[in-house]
């Protein structure tokens, strides 16, 4: 059913409004430069930016902004951002291989191996599934962000090749591929490298948000997607860049400390509908802003959000993981998050 859309749209009434300040003060702030312990050599804007309570756009998540907090003293350290490769470091490329990608002489420049130490397996009915390790490079000791654009696009497109092929797969209902970036992020072998779980179940947190999307349709006529690009469009705080294609920002209700999203302007659903010229643009985009965090020591987790049906559409979410839950966050699922989005994009555009 096609839907009648206002020719002059009002003002979005998405959860951004459901727990801004009450009270805006409008006065002079002096600038003191936001330096938290788990920030080190990172200034961060926090001018005019008070801690409150924020909703998400569609879904229930809450966070607490809280950037003042970032500057609460610590008796620890950081334990360190990168890991070495060494000589004695596993050798991925040695796993099961699955797929390759080769270049003009035959030699592989993106493989596809099994885990060997997966946590689903084909022959194991009660945990089913596949979980494969996607090796970025032959090259050692270098970071995905190093890679050059056009090598990105490669590891990409085998991301939708691998995708496309496991969906078609008996028993499998959901593809995530993420990518663990950094000591604090989890990930425990140094060289770069992508994982991808083939779920036989739709996970339910996707599940839930599908559901929302869909209510959303029903009582707006609108995609909520394409509401949320307009809104953050218009408060022009939270944007990094955008292209024909795309737009990159820092969500309003941040639950990670330089939480960034890359999000189609168009509806797709699924990350194997991207063409060459997209691929591309987020190849560039990736590049340019996880060597910031690299350079920075903040580790990070990536991964590509599919949809579960036509209205729910793909988006790239970068995490940081600067922080460490307390607490306060096992016990309300509340997030307080000490980097303001505002700030972050405005770091991000440094």
């Amino acid at each position: 059913m096609q839907h009648d859309i206002p020719q002059k749209s009002k003002r979005l009434k998405l959860n951004v409004d459901s727990y801004s300040t009450a009270h805006k003060k409008k006065q002079e702030t002096t600038y003191e430069p936001h330096i938290a312990p788990q920030h080190r050599g990172i200034d961060l804007d926090t001018r005019g930016i008070e801690t409150e309570m924020r909703r998400d756009y569609l879904y229930d998540n809450l966070v607490i902004i809280a950037p003042n907090r970032g500057k609460r003293p610590y008796d620890t350290r950081d334990g360190g951002h990168m890991l070495i490769e060494t000589a004695s470091s596993p050798r991925l490329d040695r796993n099961v291989g699955v797929s390759e990608l080769k270049d003009a002489n035959g030699d592989w420049i993106v493989k596809v191996v099994e885990n060997k130490f997966p946590s689903l397996t084909s022959d194991n009915p009660q945990a089913y599934g596949k979980q494969e390790i996607v090796i970025d490079t032959p090259l050692a000791s270098t970071p995905f962000s190093h890679l050059s654009i056009e090598q990105i696009t490669n590891v990409l497109k085998v991301y939708q090749q691998r995708t496309e092929k496991l969906l078609n797969q008996n028993g499998i209902e959901y593809v995530l591929v993420f990518r663990n970036d950094g000591y604090e992020s989890g990930a425990s072998l140094a060289h770069a490298h992508s994982q991808i779980f083939a779920l036989p179940v739709v996970p339910q947190k996707f599940l839930h948000e599908s559901e929302l999307i869909d209510k959303y349709i029903e009582n707006n006529h609108r995609n909520p997607f394409d509401d949320i690009i307009s809104y953050e469009k218009r408060s022009k705080k939270r944007i990094v860049c955008e292209d024909d294609n795309f737009i990159v920002f820092c969500p309003y209700a941040s639950q990670w400390p330089f939480e960034l999203w890359i999000l189609p302007k168009k509806q797709i659903a699924l990350s194997t509908e991207l063409d060459s010229s997209q691929l591309k643009s987020i190849a560039k985009y990736l590049k340019q802003y996880l060597k910031k965090l690299n350079q920075h020591k903040i580790s990070f987790n990536i991964y590509l959000e599919n949809g579960i049906n036509a209205n729910h559409r793909f988006c790239i979410k970068i995490c940081g993981r600067s922080n460490v839950w307390g607490g306060f966050e096992l016990a309300t699922g509340i997030v307080i998050n000490t980097v303001p989005p505002e700030s972050a994009a405005k770091w991000f555009n440094k």
